[in-house]
């Protein structure tokens, strides 16, 4: 029988740890948007190509994701595809497309336990929040999720006017924790999103599952644990 893959990094050099939302801190993500085809009546091979379309890095949800388009627009052109490809789909199930018309508003879909891992990271060093997001989803999800209290910066692609995987976002980031890019560590589910990251010099790590997520996330708590290497005025 093999061993588990141990992950390797270097908890003590970070000085700031950043995290996605949605499939992260948020439960969802992908999984919802793959299903969404047979949801509305297109072939599996035929959604694939769709999704790729739409979004891809040059499609639609891009442009929402940067604010360059209303998510009205998103709607329009993700119906218009559904109907070109046989399917159907209102309004109202186009908008459920990640399984609800506001899927970051649910407190059901919080994973609790991650949080209280941000919670404790942030007594010791800076955390952040960055995640590709939509304009009109802003004042759901920040209902349920205590920014303030969570993280010292918060980057929304729909405000910086670029997403993941942009080079252009990371620098921002980097730019408001103050930090080198080597001193960071981000915790992310798509892998895209962590290699470009990784090109600047982050550490890493791609979450799969919350009791291993959780694990490595004690590991970089209890190298700064003492002392403090962030204190907050």
């Amino acid at each position: 029988m093999t061993s588990p893959t141990v992950f390797e990094f270097h908890p003590e050099r970070v000085r700031a740890a950043v995290f996605d939302l949605g499939g992260v801190l948020f439960e969802g993500g992908p999984r919802e948007v793959m299903a969404f085809g047979t949801r509305v009546g297109v072939k599996p091979e035929e959604w694939a190509e769709l999704r790729r379309e739409v979004f891809g890095n040059n499609g639609t949800w891009a442009r929402l994701e940067r604010g360059e388009c209303s998510f009205a627009h998103f709607l329009e052109e993700l119906r218009h595809h559904v109907h070109s490809a046989g399917g159907r789909a209102t309004i109202e199930e186009a908008a459920a497309f990640m399984g609800a018309s506001d899927p970051l508003s649910r407190r059901s879909v919080v994973r609790e336990q991650m949080i209280e891992a941000v919670l404790s990271l942030r007594e010791v060093m800076q955390t952040a929040l960055l995640t590709n997001n939509v304009r009109e989803w802003r004042a759901g999800w920040q209902t349920v999720l205590d920014t303030e209290a969570l993280f010292d910066v918060v980057i929304d692609s729909s405000q910086v006017g670029a997403r993941k995987p942009e080079t252009k976002i990371y620098e921002i980031t980097r730019t408001a924790l103050g930090v080198n890019h080597d001193e960071i560590f981000f915790i992310d589910d798509i892998g895209q999103n962590l290699k470009a990251a990784r090109a600047l010099g982050w550490q890493t790590y791609l979450f799969r599952e919350e009791p291993d997520a959780l694990r490595v996330l004690q590991r970089l708590y209890r190298a700064h644990e003492r002392p403090s290497r962030h204190v907050r005025p």
